[in-house]
């Protein structure tokens, strides 16, 4: 549940206009899914840290390469 709470407060401390578009949308998927989801420590973790990883390259202005990790990060949740 920590993990859960440390993705949604980070989501929130920033800015909304650090990423945009298709950046967001696909954040909003993935937390919704991390929040919902029974999943092992291990994958939990693993997408959580793309996850954080695309918030930094989104919020950069890498945002094709952000949503490339949000693609997988998708994928790894079958969210596509």
């Amino acid at each position: 549940m920590k993990p859960i709470l440390f993705v949604l407060t980070l989501a929130l401390a920033l800015p909304s206009t650090a990423f945009a578009g298709q950046c967001q949308d696909d954040l909003a998927l993935i937390d919704k899914a991390l929040a919902e989801r029974d999943l092992a420590p291990d994958e939990r973790d693993q997408i959580e840290d793309m996850r954080n990883q695309a918030v930094q390259l989104c919020g950069a202005g890498n945002e094709q390469e952000g949503i490339d990790v949000l693609s997988e990060a998708k994928a790894m949740l079958d969210l596509d």
